[in-house]
């Protein structure tokens, strides 16, 4: 479970320096940009799944 959320922050940090490099761009692709966007909330959403999921035996105590 740790290497996929590993895994899983690194395609996060990768996706968020794609954005920054098309916004930079003089004519940036909105389409691109939009779907790189809903790919990493989805990421961000999965990694928070795992991370709630870890936490829960602590929580328990």
């Amino acid at each position: 479970m740790y290497q996929r959320l590993k895994s899983l922050r690194s395609q996060h940090n990768t996706l968020d320096a794609l954005i920054r490099r098309e916004e930079l761009h003089p004519y940036p692709d909105t389409q691109h940009i939009r779907s790189l966007k809903k790919f990493k909330l989805r990421l961000r959403d999965e990694i928070s799944r795992i991370e709630t999921r870890l936490r829960a035996p602590q929580l328990a105590y």
